[in-house]
């Protein structure tokens, strides 16, 4: 068996079927990959990406309504940062402010739903067979969108940033589950993943997804962490001096490790470094409090005439939410990180990888916070990410539940057989 069994409890009562809201995972794990390969096409309107994180917040929303009381996720650790948000929604005057909140919130939500589910061990060794097929179905797509597999040439410019982020996700299940069972033939599946944003040219990627392993909260031995980190480093160090890489980094064509830094105008920033600088001063006016949801939009529009984001989230934190926002936002994540973690330790099979994954994902995350407006990505990582807690609190409320149901019965049958306790008959202890 791939997976350790649960408790039995296959008779599910007419309240369970209910409020079961299973479709919710599927329909988060397709539309991800989905978003992925055609994001950008667009329906009524809107773009299928967008479409990818709005329905599934609708979904919760209601979902979360009619089933309150059986929300396992702890949100509660979520609830500060919630508070912040709507409090600085309701006063802010700029524009897509509801827009860019509903998008923060959504893996909130999502994690929330999914946690009222009934999650057993069938559901579980699905969700994992379906996650390997989307990863085939996500690197086919890489390869032959960029033409690779035709021309056998890697490309120099590929616009990737959401493939390669949804990527570093699906990398940390990977890994986690890898180490935990044990298996080495997932680790092809891994190897896949982390090809994707060298394909894609994608520095943070690079680097974010390559690190899942070594890095993951799975209990990994540390010589072999101390390994594969050596293997990286030597495989990272090669490619960094390829012409492709190269290019990528410098506007010259060419420099050393000691040259990867912002004061270098040699390395390529894309203009990021102008637009970090000009929020960092305006940041110091308001360093506290910050100007409001989404004002670092309006500054870098009006700033750059056409770009509408900082790529660097932990910036834009403290733009619009100032240092009080950003410190809510990271210790909510690191608490999340934290109780998932302890979760994981006490939990066995599917469960236990579900927690470990959830968990190890916000270290890619927060890497990729420093260059990137992952927290935007609802689509491609928060929903996804936030999925696999949901499961993983789910099956454990599940477990106890059955537990319950198997006493109630057993006790009912106890007392059904026996005439003397039918009988009202009690003997000394």
């Amino acid at each position: 068996m791939m997976h350790e069994r649960f408790q039995s409890g296959r008779n599910l009562t007419r309240s369970d079927r209910k409020r079961s809201p299973s479709f919710l995972v599927w329909f988060v794990l397709i539309s991800t990959v989905a978003g992925c390969i055609v994001g950008g096409t667009r329906v009524l309107g809107f773009t299928l990406a967008g479409l990818a994180w709005f329905f599934p917040l609708i979904f919760s929303f209601f979902i979360i309504l009619r089933s309150l009381k059986t929300v396992a996720f702890p949100w509660t650790i979520w609830l500060p940062w919630l508070v912040l948000l709507l409090m600085y929604l309701v006063v802010s005057p700029y524009d897509n402010a509801l827009q860019r909140t509903a998008i923060m919130v959504s893996p909130i939500f999502v994690g929330m739903a999914v946690s009222t589910d009934n999650v057993r061990n069938k559901m579980l060794n699905t969700f994992f067979d379906l996650s390997k097929k989307a990863i085939c179905i996500f690197f086919l797509f890489v390869c032959f969108s960029t033409g690779m597999i035709f021309t056998g040439t890697l490309p120099d410019i590929t616009g990737m940033a959401a493939q390669a982020i949804t990527g570093a996700l699906l990398a940390a299940l990977v890994a986690a589950q890898s180490v935990c069972e044990g298996q080495k033939r997932l680790m092809g599946y891994w190897v896949g993943l982390s090809l994707i944003p060298v394909v894609a040219l994608t520095r943070t990627a690079i680097v974010a997804t390559a690190l899942t392993l070594p890095l993951t909260l799975a209990p990994l031995a540390l010589v072999k962490r101390l390994l594969v980190i050596g293997v990286i480093g030597v495989l990272c160090l090669g490619m960094f001096y390829t012409e492709r890489v190269q290019k990528k980094m410098f506007h010259s064509g060419k420099g050393e490790i000691e040259d990867v830094r912002i004061s270098n105008d040699d390395f390529k920033m894309s203009g990021r470094s102008t637009m970090w600088d000009a929020m960092r001063i305006q940041i110091d006016r308001s360093p506290w409090l910050g100007y409001g949801a989404n004002a670092s939009e309006a500054f870098v529009t009006a700033l750059t005439g056409g770009i509408t984001h900082p790529h660097n989230d932990w910036l834009r934190l403290r733009f619009d939410y100032g240092y009080l926002g950003t410190f809510v936002y990271g210790l909510s994540m690191l608490a999340q990180l934290y109780h998932a973690w302890r979760k994981a330790r006490d939990a066995q099979g599917a469960t236990r990888i579900l927690f470990y994954a959830g968990a190890s994902a916000f270290i890619p995350a927060a890497m990729f916070m420093y260059t990137d407006n992952i927290i935007l990505y609802a689509a491609f990582f928060g929903n996804l990410q936030f999925t696999i807690l949901g499961l993983a609190y789910a099956s454990i409320r599940t477990a106890r539940a059955d537990e319950l149901r198997a006493k109630g019965k057993r006790r009912a049958e106890n007392t059904r057989l026996n005439p003397l306790v039918n009988a009202g008959i009690r003997f000394p202890a």
